[in-house]
């Protein structure tokens, strides 16, 4: 079972959202989609490695 710290942002990556959400005002909106689109994708290949991963692991 997973612990419920393990979702909390740890110092560090609150202040890189921090850094993000003021970089990030003062762009226009297709600037922001253009990052939140790139996101997204980076996301999916995450998921898609860890997919392979754990398909691969022994068992």
């Amino acid at each position: 079972m997973m612990n419920a710290k393990s979702f909390e942002l740890s110092l560090e990556q609150q202040f890189q959202l921090q850094c993000l959400q003021q970089e990030f005002h003062d762009l226009d909106h297709d600037a922001v989609i253009g990052h939140l689109l790139d996101a997204m994708q980076q996301l999916m290949v995450r998921d898609n490695l860890i997919r392979d991963l754990m398909r691969k692991a022994p068992i």
